[in-house]
């Protein structure tokens, strides 16, 4: 009798993260995430956080009607160069707000290798 308590909560178990899919009207891709061209990045010391590790860059961009907003610290590697070849890698929304996440090619300069990574978001 003890073997059937362990799938007893199995089946409940399963039977509880059964989800109906989103409404296809609901679903986004990454082709919502603004195109790499189109951002634009200006040098950016966050106030907050003491020079080096603060300095970075600023990106933005209008896009399909919403401005979208990001930044780098602890870099001097501005990721919309060529070099990088930043793309859209996922989105996702999250209270209320859509993220894009950007990456791209690791590149070496002088022995240090700098991996991309961008996040661009919506304001509320």
């Amino acid at each position: 009798m003890i073997g059937l308590i362990p799938n007893f909560f199995a089946v409940l178990g399963a039977l509880g993260s059964q989800q109906s899919p989103a409404p296809a009207s609901q679903s986004i891709t990454t082709s919502q995430c603004p195109a790499t061209g189109s951002i634009r990045s200006v040098p950016y010391t966050d106030p907050d956080i003491p020079s080096p590790f603060g300095d970075g860059y600023q990106y933005t961009v209008t896009a399909n009607g919403k401005t979208w907003v990001g930044q780098t610290a602890g870099t001097d590697d501005d990721y919309l160069g060529k070099e990088y070849e930043l793309q859209p890698e996922q989105i996702h929304e999250r209270d209320g707000r859509i993220y894009c996440d950007y990456g791209g090619k690791a590149v070496n300069k002088n022995g240090v290798t700098s991996t991309p990574y961008l996040r661009l978001s919506t304001p509320k």
